[in-house]
């Protein structure tokens, strides 16, 4: 339907007027399938919307599912119509092959059929041709291990293939087949369902799209690390676990995905962040869309600007902690950017998020890994931000800290809103009176005034009230409890 609709003109599928509108993921998913298939051309520049291509409109002459429109397109050019109409009969039914049999049943069945490990396809479309041979004799077909009923039902399912076939003017006379042809016919019209077998130990692939899934057991291309499923199906396990389970597959070669589909294999040569390793490294890689078929480290040769951009983006992601990056370095940015919003006459930027990334970038310059970068000094790097004449204004303007009339240097702390705070034990500031402020006077300082355990008693901006109001009244209490502390 979606195929029909682009041809009509129409590319933004999702707002048409539908009688009954599907659901936005199935044609999320149709699109998809037909760009993969080579139906759709990629998003264009108006809307990002998908329009047919010529192998698209070819695809729609055939009344039956796209994938098998591919098949027949690419079966003509191959010379192997029928036998591409015959594993499209196959695809439609249940296998042919009975599981679980007897060791003398699976001898009889190999001496008979042969050793096939390139495709089950083509292992089913030999298991057809002796049912056949054999009139679907019931018994006869028992003693192989065939489904004698459903090898019966793929003779009028490739009659009707070879009907469809024959109509758009493909020759569908038998001929002798290529193996490696037909392959390809099926490559093309499964290409989204390409797998690639993520280690030679067990059954687990990794498909196209993202996706991940297990190789049946009884399939026969258990030694080819590349493969296409023609049925993808979820089988549930015990505690709920569900599994993706490919089946019906047919080996490919990589050569094929380049020649078949060259706008969608890939090599490259780039860096990238190796989390195992925690170092940014020079790697090759080769690709079939998002699928990576093999991916090789090339060593540390790597631009130091692209270097820094990959440990930016792991530290900002939290995945790696810049240990010079404090509390302090923090205190210093706010104060960077309360200069700038308290006196905007001395013309200094504030550093905004989109700053600080790239600050990061800057302390990682130089580096190849966590190790290099974990203890690296931050605040050198940071005042590169600022000019020296801006640098003497922010300490003299808003200083980290406040030396108070006895002589004691507070320490000040800064937020993103609100006043510095000035916060000391109150033994600390016997003898101080009056109001703090910094800036040459125009920013008042809060004075947060703590019990001897660090715990604030009050906050004023007036210590010559603090001690005339609430002095007196907390006095008795916190000698009571601190008895060897000063109290005046």
């Amino acid at each position: 339907m979606v195929l029909t609709l682009k041809a009509a003109g129409i590319d933004d599928i999702v707002s048409f007027p539908w009688l009954e509108q599907p659901d936005p993921r199935a044609l999320e998913r149709a699109e998809l399938l037909l760009a993969d298939l080579g139906a759709l051309g990629p998003p264009g520049a108006a809307g990002g919307h998908r329009a047919i291509t010529e192998v698209g409109r070819r695809m729609l002459r055939f009344p039956v599912h796209p994938r098998y429109a591919r098949m027949f397109l690419a079966a003509e050019a191959a010379g192997c119509v029928r036998d591409a109409a015959l594993v499209a009969a196959l695809a439609q039914g249940r296998g042919l092959l009975l599981r679980g049999v007897s060791r003398e049943i699976d001898q009889a069945r190999e001496d008979t059929l042969g050793e096939e490990r390139t495709s089950d396809f083509l292992l089913q479309r030999a298991a057809w041709e002796e049912a056949r041979r054999c009139g679907f004799e019931l018994e006869a077909c028992r003693r192989l291990g065939l489904h004698a009923q459903a090898a019966r039902q793929v003779g009028p399912l490739l009659a009707q293939f070879l009907e469809i076939a024959a109509a758009e003017g493909l020759p569908v006379e038998e001929r002798p087949a290529d193996a490696d042809a037909l392959r390809k016919c099926i490559l093309a019209g499964f290409s989204d369902q390409l797998a690639r077998r993520l280690d030679a130990g067990t059954l687990r692939c990794e498909l196209v799209h993202q996706r991940r899934g297990m190789l049946a057991r009884e399939s026969c291309v258990q030694g080819s690390p590349l493969f296409v499923a023609a049925e993808i199906s979820e089988v549930g396990g015990r505690g709920g676990e569900v599994t993706t389970l490919l089946s019906q597959a047919t080996a490919v070669e990589e050569a094929w995905l380049r020649e078949l589909f060259p706008e969608d294999y890939q090599e490259t040569q780039g860096v990238v962040y190796d989390e195992q390793a925690r170092r940014v490294v020079a790697r090759r890689e080769r690709r079939f869309r998002d699928l990576v078929l093999e991916s090789r480290a090339g060593g540390d040769d790597v631009p130091a600007s692209a270097a820094a951009a990959l440990l930016a983006r792991e530290v900002l992601a939290g995945r790696i902690r810049l240990e010079g990056w404090d509390e302090a370095v923090e205190q210093w940015i706010i104060r960077v950017n309360r200069l700038a919003e308290w006196f905007p006459e001395l013309e200094v930027s504030p550093i905004t998020p989109a700053d600080r990334a790239t600050l990061i970038e800057q302390v990682c310059y130089g580096e190849r890994g966590y190790r290099d970068l974990k203890d690296k000094p931050v605040l050198p790097v940071l005042r590169e931000w600022l000019t020296a004449e801006q640098l003497a204004v922010l300490d003299d303007y808003l200083p980290e800290r406040l030396v108070m009339a006895n002589g004691r240097r507070a320490r000040l702390t800064y937020a993103a809103e609100g006043p510095p705070v000035l916060s000391a034990r109150i033994q600390e500031l016997y003898g101080i009176e009056g109001r703090f402020a910094v800036g040459h006077g125009r920013v008042p300082v809060r004075i947060e005034v703590l019990a001897p355990n660090q715990r604030p008693i009050q906050v004023t901006e007036d210590l010559g009230a603090f001690w005339r109001e609430m002095y007196p009244k907390v006095r008795a209490e916190l000698s009571r409890r601190y008895p060897r502390h000063e109290w005046r």
